[in-house]
């Protein structure tokens, strides 16, 4: 036996030999009609895993024997077989395709030729999501499709993005097939992203993608691949914007010095010595104060005992960083490493990534994990085995948002300019208590509104822990030619686990300690089963055909404990250690639905194409009687470049579609519900809903007709994409007044009719290519207008959202206007346009009238890139123009004294601050009720918080144009890694969110303020439904840059 083994492992090690003698390295340059290189070509020995892709220059290098056949292909070109003969250089040109037979992937995965399609949709691909790293591929996303916007949280924050497409925000994202969350996903592993606009194109997956669905393609490993890439990019982030501020005037009320007076009878003895010394007003949180010329004075930590700053006097001066210096360094750390193997019958793509984050906010980091895998087996010559994982773990310590709120407002609008940030990071917390800038008095170290902002962020902690899995496994079996099966079963399951405390200590603001915590968890299970027949029937005809079911459960679970009257042990933070009876919270949804659906599409000599799409759907959220919905969609498309070969023309397809789709309504909607109340006695108790449920309950009608024009020029350097779409939303769910003698304050009927007409236009060119320099560039543009048809029979006007409770704003809808009215407080002016004042110098006003509209007048983006030999430059800029927003942060910033605009000079030339009777003060013109003119000037203090109220004076114009990513880099190529065991490696510079190029411009009768403190492009944090209308407290904004390096191996 053992010679028998002998035998057989030397004869195949003779062969391996013979094998490996035969083989020679085959050395080429892929390149197109005209000559240029094309770098990234796939080159693959045919009936073999041996694959490479070809370098910046288009050069490969590949061990083939004489005789092998090589398989070249590259998107949007004609692949190639060529045979490997005697010599080593085996060049290969290959042809454009000139039908353009890009495929993209559409409604449920369905695989389509992008030439074919009748309806507005737009594909991005993986590396132009990945050139600057970006944490949230959202933002990645930006100024990069038309009719798209990115609405940004904070960028020193750890704040998600948003996106709004054609005016709509609930969008659906799909990965692989499988629905997820858009904060599931890791950017590093994103092949590349369609995004489907219209009714049409997403009439495939019913209801729920009403708004828009982003497709996004995972990479897998291709047949031939087999190669281990790594990828770590460090990053530095800084803030970059803070509010204009003051520096001339320090905390208090008043520009006149209080005096420390000695109470022999309650003072220690030693305080005699203080006696007539300077003290600020420590108790004000605003900086109408005396004047900051050096003056000596006793500052806030000059109280503490103890502290060698105890009894000293200290120049009253400014500190014009002391915000800046609260912001620390944020650096994020991310690696990620790739494993690809594809065969003949088999690939699988691993990618295991690792995130460590900090942020300018101190005390803030997240930890971030993901896990991808794709998989698939060619089992049999007809069957498919394919399965996907996906995990993410996010944990995130002490999460921090932009808004009203303890830290936000604290600096841009409830501060004093003399403080010294270093101080009060080194002294809030002293021998035991805690200290503030904001003491009640000398003698007294109880904050009066604020804690040491420190103090907020190392004592009052949070926690959250997120944690998703997701992932598919299907069957497609190949049952004749062009005809095909396939069964899949998909789940996503979300976790999240959070606790926040409340700290207690000595000389606290907080009276009494608190802990909560809270759990979150959802489940989306799904079927889907489906044929598919794609043949060419005739020389003339294709015909593709899908028929399908699906069938899906989402079902939540949401937990919610925090303790009451205290700890009862300190410092013990536990739901168990509450010293009286906690509170406890539990809610619990299901709902389900039904779908069977089908697709068919006829093309006629590539040249025309008739699409129709149709699914059922019956969901649990309606009334059993009345819970089927159809959607349908109709798109044609003819490529008449086909008519006649132009030279110049390349490409040209006309396209139109119409859809209906009905929405399901939301859950719970159709019946009442029950929420516990407070037990009476040993019986349980439940709240009765304020809303009368409507069984007969719809979620409304969707309608939409769209046009579009495709053009390539030029041989494909020039290109046009045109849409335009025109869309009625009927029958909505809108809430009426109950009568009073039903117990209800309102009842949900269906009536309400909004229509939606919009363009959106993108034009792409490459206007150099040469054997070394290729440059492209996109531009694109959307513009939508929503306007009110109807709301109900009687009812004119209908308040959406009102909010901010210092303010009189809302916003409407009223018929025959367009959506997005802002109504609130105006200043009053007479038919000359002149001020009308009271008597005091104020603003008058008038309530209920209109701002402007909250939504923007167009919104668009530009890309540009550069590839000169080795070296690669990018830049993304994405743009909108009109919108208006709220912005607590100026009323408050200016009502507080902290607005530069409080300070300076006024048009006398002197101190704003001085008195009046000094020539000091703003100048106020105007005419008072009685039409006599009024002339006057106003202290700042009383001006600021004489107006403070008038909602338009704090209007922001929400206009900017942004310069959101650049990147520099460079690739070494196969000669310089030669003697490496690499194949690839590119380093890069990366800089995101560098600079608001312009912000405002002034067009209109409301707009035009600038606030230059505020990122008008980050509001994501201050958003309700598909509107961002208010700013509450914006944190600063950040600039990151970065190295990013990338190998394969």
């Amino acid at each position: 036996m053992k010679t028998k083994l002998f035998k057989f492992l030397t004869l195949s090690l003779m062969m391996v030999f013979q094998w490996s003698f035969a083989q020679k390295s085959v050395s080429g340059t892929v390149s197109d009609d005209a000559g240029v290189p094309i770098p990234g070509a796939t080159v693959i020995v045919v009936d073999t895993n041996n694959g490479v892709t070809t370098d910046f220059d288009g050069v490969y290098t590949i061990m083939a024997s004489e005789g092998d056949v090589l398989s070249v292909s590259y998107v949007g070109y004609v692949a190639q077989n060529v045979t490997v003969g005697a010599s080593a250089t085996l060049n290969v040109t290959l042809s454009s395709d000139s039908a353009l037979e890009e495929v993209v992937v559409t409604a449920l995965g369905i695989t389509r030729e992008a030439k074919s399609l009748g309806y507005a949709q737009q594909k991005v691909t993986g590396d132009a999501l990945t050139k600057t790293k970006e944490r949230d591929f959202k933002t990645a996303l930006a100024g990069k499709v038309a009719g798209v916007q990115v609405i940004s949280g904070t960028s020193s924050t750890f704040e998600s993005s948003a996106i709004r497409l054609r005016g709509e925000m609930d969008i659906l994202y799909v990965v692989d097939g499988i629905k997820v969350s858009s904060t599931d996903i890791n950017t590093d592993n994103i092949d590349n992203i369609t995004v489907l606009k219209g009714a049409a194109a997403t009439a495939l997956y019913g209801s729920e993608a009403k708004s828009g669905v982003i497709i996004i393609t995972s990479k897998k490993a291709k047949a031939g691949e087999s190669y281990i890439s790594v990828d770590h990019n460090t990053t530095v982030s800084n803030i970059s914007r803070l509010h204009p501020y003051q520096n001339e005037y320090g905390g208090g009320y008043s520009q006149a010095w209080d005096t420390f007076a000695y109470n022999p009878a309650t003072d220690p003895a030693s305080w005699a010595a203080f006696n007539g010394q300077n003290i600020p007003y420590y108790a004000a949180d605003e900086s109408w104060g005396p004047k900051m010329d050096g003056t000596l004075a006793r500052h806030w930590d000059s109280w503490i005992p103890g502290h060698p700053e105890w009894g000293v006097t200290r120049p009253w001066s400014p500190n014009p960083n002391n915000v800046k210096n609260f912001f620390e360094t944020g650096v994020a750390n991310t690696t990620s490493m790739s494993f690809a193997k594809g065969g003949e019958d088999f690939s699988v793509r691993a990618t295991g990534r690792v995130s460590q984050a900090t942020i300018p906010v101190p005390n803030a980091s997240r930890d971030t994990y993901d896990v991808n895998i794709n998989a698939s087996l060619n089992a049999t010559d007809k069957l498919t085995v394919y399965a996907s994982l996906n995990a993410r773990v996010m944990d995130t310590d002490n999460f921090v948002s932009s808004g009203y709120g303890s830290l936000s407002s604290n600096f841009s609008q409830w501060w004093q300019r003399q403080l010294d940030m270093d101080r009060l990071k080194n002294s809030y917390h002293y021998n035991g208590a805690f200290y503030t800038w904001n003491r009640k008095s000398a003698r007294n170290a109880k904050p009066q509104y604020w804690d040491a902002p420190h103090y907020e962020q190392y004592q009052n902690t949070n926690k959250n822990k997120n944690s998703t899995y997701s992932g598919n496994f299907g069957l497609n079996y190949d049952i004749i030619e062009g005809l095909s099966a396939n069964v899949e079963v998909k789940r996503r399951q979300y976790n999240r686990s959070s606790w926040g405390r409340t700290y207690v200590g000595v000389n606290t603001l907080n009276t009494q300690a608190s802990y909560g915590e809270g759990s979150y968890v959802t489940e989306k299970n799904e079927v889907v089963a489906k044929l598919a027949y794609d043949k060419r029937i005739t020389d003339d005809f294709d015909l593709n055909a899908i028929l399908g079911y699906g069938a899906g459960q989402n079902k939540t679970i949401s937990t919610s404990a925090n303790t009451s009257g205290g700890l009862a042990i300190p410092d013990f933070y536990t739901i168990a250690n509450s010293k009286d009876k906690p509170s406890y919270s539990t809610s619990r949804t299901n709902n389900s639905r039904i779908s069977a659906y089908g697709l068919l599409s006829l093309g006629w000599k590539s040249m025309l194409y008739l699409d129709g799409s149709y699914r059922l759907d019956w969901g649990s959220t309606a009334a059993a009687d009345n819970n089927r919905i159809e959607t349908y969609g109709l798109s044609t498309s003819f490529l008449f470049h086909t008519l006649a070969d132009q030279d110049w023309l390349s490409f040209g397809k006309v396209r139109v579609n119409y859809a209906e789709a009905p929405i399901f309504p939301g859950t719970y909607q159709t019946s009442p519900t029950y929420s516990s109340g407070t037990a009476y006695g040993s019986l349980a108790a439940l709240n009765v809903p304020n809303t009368l449920a409507n069984p007969n309950l719809t979620g409304g009608m969707r309608t939409e007709l769209e046009y579009g024009l495709e053009m390539k020029f030029l041989k494909n350097r020039l290109g046009l994409d045109f849409t335009y779409f025109d869309r009625e939303d009927s029958n909505l769910p809108v809430a009426i007044t109950a009568a009073g003698g039903t117990g209800y304050t309102g009842l949900n009927v269906n009536s309400k009719i909004t229509s939606t007409a919009g363009v959106e236009a993108m034009i792409s060119g490459t206007p150099i290519l040469t054997d070394d320099l290729r440059w492209d560039v996109s531009v694109n543009f959307g513009r939508f207008k929503k306007t009110v048809d109807f709301i109900y029979e009687g009812i004119e006007r209908n308040i959406l959202d009102s909010w901010l409770s210092w303010s009189s704003m809302d916003l409407q809808e009223i018929v025959g206007q367009e959506w997005g009215m802002l109504y609130g407080r105006k200043r009053l002016q007479d038919a000359a346009g002149n001020w009308v004042l009271y008597n005091s110098g104020n603003h008058r006003y008038e309530n209920n009238q209109l701002l402007g509209n909250i939504m923007p007048d167009f919104t668009g983006g530009i890309t540009s890139s550069l590839v000169y030999k080795n070296w690669d430059f990018a830049v993304g800029i994405d743009f909108q123009e009109g919108g208006l927003y709220h912005s607590v942060t100026d009323m408050f910033s200016m009502a507080a004294g902290l607005h530069e605009w409080t300070a300076g000079l006024n048009d006398k030339g002197n101190p704003k601050r001085d008195a009046v009777s000094a020539g000091g003060g703003i100048h106020q013109v105007g005419v008072y009720l009685d039409g006599t003119v009024a002339d006057v000037y106003r202290a700042p203090d009383s001006w600021a918080w004489g107006n403070w109220t008038r909602d338009d004076l704090w209007l922001v114009d929400a206009s900017f144009v942004k310069l959101r990513q650049v990147r520099i880099g460079y690739t070494f190529n196969n000669d310089q890694l030669s003697k490496t065991p690499f194949d690839a490696i590119n380093v890069a510079l990366i800089g995101t969110n560098l600079a608001i190029l312009s912000e405002t411009t002034d067009w209109g009768d409301y707009r035009g303020k600038k606030s230059p403190g505020l990122d008008p492009s980050e509001l994501g944090s201050n958003w309700s439904g598909s509107y961002y209308a208010s700013e509450g407290g914006q944190l600063p904004s950040a600039r990151t840059f970065g190295l990013n390096v990338s190998f394969k191996f």
